[in-house]
């Protein structure tokens, strides 16, 4: 709509924010006013700067009449937005399995691979505690790994977990040795002798659609809490989209579906779900299904650059209830930050389709990183289906789309 005032649009939610003490006490929850300008920013209505002062303005209003709200983005340095960080490619490492258990005191480490790379080495592991009080107050383990060359380097551990155990990487800041045939994490040998699964990867662009179709779809995919409901609303009001638009039918049922089934046996899709488009029908018609396998497969697939995005996907493992993928990405873009309401940086979907035509959706796990990449574990519900025997990941943009393709190995 020609007569339309994205900024006037914004401040007048914003004004309402100071009303509603409702909103105002909504903790980390992303407010109206930063999922609509999100998704004016996404369709070209208002350049993110001026998103940003109106943000900022309001805030720094709230704060001032000390609502917990606006106080608390305030002393998290929210106020303050950093660009975005460029992307500097991952580069292909040498990833080798290594199912190792090593029992320590009050401990047991499970190690799930090595990654070798001219930049870093890294031991994927799982602490588990052997019993309740062994992690009460411990701090990060910060073992020591040794090459084959003798050379040694602390390598702290980054991830996450609780006081049972933690799930992450013992990462050294500079390398050891990317032929090494061995490592010694504090003094225990790992053999280096085992090889990572074949794969391909290739990029696919994304199919040609309105941009504000394609904002709520990617919106509904990526993992945040908020609701979509005044993006709409702005959208409307922009006149980029309609409010009797059918695909607002299919994301408000996506979305109603994706929350109302948890876990289960899986079911048929209810009445009207049958209709969605791919890859939402078949993601629901095994949503909350429990018969996965349980195995694991190390890769360490790395992607070209792809809508400014590079990605490593270093392991997989299959459960019951769903599977799970550690992963790099660069730059380091992971979860927001909290009071982050922004329009922020772009954000990637994670997606998995089989060669039976289940599609797969992935929400981020724990998740740490650096200046250059992030790195975590990406949880995909539901459960793989039992029969498939090949698999592609589809860490997706806003454009195009990576595609790592690999056999399943465990198919009874």
């Amino acid at each position: 709509m020609p007569d339309f005032d994205a900024e006037l649009y914004l401040r007048l939610i914003g004004e309402r924010m100071l009303l509603d003490r409702g909103d105002q006490s909504r903790g980390q929850e992303r407010p109206a006013i930063a999922e609509a300008a999100s998704a004016l920013v996404a369709v070209g209505v208002i350049a993110p700067g001026c998103v940003e002062r109106v943000i900022d303005d309001y805030s720094f209003a709230g704060m001032l009449r000390d609502i917990p709200h606006f106080r608390h983005r305030a002393s998290s340095g929210a106020l303050r937005p950093s660009g975005p960080s460029p992307c500097r490619p991952l580069r292909p490492r040498r990833v080798v399995p290594c199912a190792r258990t090593i029992e320590q005191p009050q401990a047991t480490v499970h190690v799930r691979y090595v990654s070798l790379s001219d930049e870093t080495t890294a031991v994927a592991v799982t602490w588990h505690a052997d019993s309740w009080h062994a992690w009460n107050g411990a701090t990060p383990p910060r073992p020591a790994l040794t090459d084959d060359r003798g050379t040694t380097e602390t390598a702290p551990f980054a991830g996450g977990g609780s006081n049972r155990g933690m799930h992450g990487r013992l990462t050294t800041m500079r390398p050891l040795a990317t032929d090494t045939a061995w490592i010694e994490l504090d003094g225990t040998r790992l053999e280096l002798s085992g090889t990572a699964s074949g794969f391909t990867t290739t990029l696919e662009r994304l199919p040609e659609e309105k941009p504000a179709h394609r904002y709520l779809w990617q919106r509904i995919a990526e993992p945040d809490e908020s609701g979509i409901e005044p993006a709409i609303d702005a959208l409307v009001a922009a006149g980029v989209l309609f409010a009797d638009d059918p695909v607002l039918v299919d994301v408000r049922a996506v979305l109603a579906a994706l929350g109302q089934r948890g876990p289960g046996p899986a079911l048929a899709p209810p009445p009207g779900l049958s209709g969605l488009p791919d890859p939402w029908r078949s993601l629901l018609a095994r949503h909350g299904s429990g018969d996965g396998p349980t195995g694991s497969i190390v890769l360490g697939a790395v992607t070209p650059t792809f809508d400014d995005f590079s990605v490593a996907v270093m392991d997989l493992e299959s459960s019951e209830n769903r599977f799970k993928v550690d992963v790099d990405v660069a730059p380091a873009v992971g979860r927001r930050m909290p009071f982050d309401w922004g329009p922020g940086p772009p954000q990637l979907a994670w997606w998995a389709r089989d060669d039976r035509g289940n599609h797969y959706l992935g929400h981020r796990g724990n998740w740490s990183f650096n200046q250059d990449y992030g790195h975590g574990l990406i949880d995909f519900h539901p459960a793989l289906d039992p029969l498939s025997t090949r698999l592609e990941l589809m860490p997706t943009g806003h454009t195009t789309r990576a595609v790592i393709s690999f056999a399943l190995p465990w198919v009874r």
